[in-house]
Order: C-alpha cells, then structure tokens, then sequence
C-alpha cells in the first residue's frame, strides 16, 4: 500500500501499558505477510472484513481526540496490524507530518519485511513490540509459514541501531507448539543475545474470543491436526 490510503481493520482507544508507556491509541491495519496458526486477528488477511482506507490527515482526524491523554501521560500512537511495517510510507508521511504533536509512537510487528519497510520507521519510532513467535527455526516456520531468517536478521539489525532498550520482545507460550518449557528458552536465547525486555505471555485460541473465518480455521487446523494425531497415539 502506497502513501496515499491506510487500510485500516480497527482503532483501539485508551489502552494503558500494553502498548507502550501512557495512554495509547492502537491502529491496526490490514495485511500480513505470515498466517499463524492461531492468529489472534485474522481479519487482517481471511478478507471477511474490507476495512476502511484513511489518508494522513484523516487518520490524524479519528486520533486527535485524545490528544491531552497523550501529552500528559507521555502517551501516544502504536501502529500494530496485521503487519504495519506493509504499510511503512504511510507511517514514515504520517510521522513526519505529526511529529511536532509531541506524542510517542510505537510500532508492533513481527519483522518480516523487507529491511527497507524498517528503515522506513525507524528515525520515528520511540518503542519497538516484536512479536517473536518462537527462537527456534522449524517451529517458527511451523507455526507462521513464514521466512525465520527474515524475523532474525531484521531483529539483530534493529537492536543494532537502537539498542536493546527500545525493544520489547513478546514471547507467547502458544497451545499445541510449545508442550514443556519452550518459551521460557526461547527468553533464555534471546537473553544471550543482549535482549533485556520480554513480554512472556499466554496465546489464546481466538475463536474462544470471536468467531472465525473458514480459512482461518484451515490455517489453524495445520497446527491442530498434528498435535491431535500425536495426541491419539499417546492414549491408544
């Protein structure tokens, strides 16, 4: 998507300390490259919802509302999707436009984009979420579909040009993939690494949330159908 229109799934206003410091708007957009398994927003890429396209300026218009939230709780925006990275002209013009309001603005990706996409953000950006996945290549690819070295090379690039402290890696614990103590190794290894921030957390299967697309259930059955197999033999 080019500079001109950002497609947007929804607008979460008033969040507190899960996106970044202060009160925090999150914009998440439509589009991604990977198809977890058991992806929290899979409307951002079954196609079961549109979306709408804003511009620049009237997506300024929807966040400016809480702006007073934003100043003196030193809040502000957190672009998440989806994949905003998909869409980094549009937030490179929309930060350079707004930059002078003042607000901090955060970015929520999984980093697998082109290194481009990321240089695009980040002179702007002021917290990087990293959603992680996992730390081990075969259960990355498992789960995601998606290219590991991609993630990692992007990754270790990042910490390179702002430090570890601007990063906070989100480790989840998801169902089915990790049987034992994988996320809290997965933490171990990116520790050796020079990581200092992680966000362990539990996966939920979004359809216990909100009902879900018949293709987001194929891409989740990938995932379920193994581990029910293995599952079966275990009690037969």
């Amino acid at each position: 998507m080019d500079e001109a229109g950002l497609p947007i799934l929804a607008i979460q206003r008033l969040r507190m300390t899960t996106d970044g410091t202060g009160v925090t708007t999150l914009i998440c957009s439509m589009g991604c490259p990977l198809r977890c398994r058991l992806c929290i927003n899979p409307a951002s890429w079954d196609k079961t919802v549109p979306g709408e396209i804003l511009s620049v300026d009237e997506l300024y218009e929807r966040v400016k509302i809480d702006n007073l939230y934003f100043l003196t709780t030193n809040g502000g925006l957190t672009f998440g999707g989806g994949e905003p990275l998909l869409h980094s002209a549009f937030l490179k013009s929309f930060m350079e436009k707004y930059r002078e309001t003042n607000w901090l603005f955060n970015l929520e990706s999984s980093l697998n984009v082109s290194r481009k996409n990321l240089d695009d953000v980040i002179p702007y950006i002021h917290d990087f979420i990293i959603d992680t996945k996992d730390f081990n290549e075969e259960r990355y690819k498992a789960y995601t579909g998606g290219e590991y070295g991609i993630f990692f090379e992007n990754l270790m690039y990042l910490k390179e040009k702002v430090g570890p402290d601007r990063i906070l890696l989100r480790i989840p614990v998801i169902p089915f993939l990790h049987k034992g103590n994988e996320a809290e190794e997965n933490r171990a290894e990116f520790e050796k690494l020079g990581f200092t921030r992680f966000d362990v957390f539990p996966y939920v299967n979004p359809e216990n949330r909100k009902p879900i697309s018949e293709k987001a259930k194929e891409n989740r059955e990938i995932l379920l159908k193994p581990a029910k197999e293995e599952l079966a033999k275990e009690e037969s």
